[in-house]
């Protein structure tokens, strides 16, 4: 079943939806750069040479936790929190 434009662009503009508010802060940052750095390390809780499919789904579980992590974490601006 081929994607078609018009899915592609739904897809483009919820992705665009759920990026907006999103503020790298520090932690933010700090996470997503260990995050990477888990993904590339040769030794992990699994690892991928001897575990070739469960050791690619602890990466990808990984990388999930952090991404919904800092998309559910959002922080507001500095500027925003100081108009209350």
């Amino acid at each position: 079943m081929p994607l078609s434009p018009q899915k592609i662009s739904e897809v483009k503009k919820a992705f665009e939806t759920a990026r907006k508010g999103t503020v790298w802060t520090p932690r933010n940052k700090l996470l997503a750069v260990l995050a990477l750095l888990y993904l590339v390390m040769p030794f992990d809780i699994l690892p991928d040479w001897l575990f070739p499919l469960v050791g690619w789904l602890d990466d990808l579980g990984v990388l999930t936790f952090v991404s919904l992590w800092i998309f559910s974490h959002r922080d507001s601006p500095p500027s925003e929190q100081n108009k209350e």
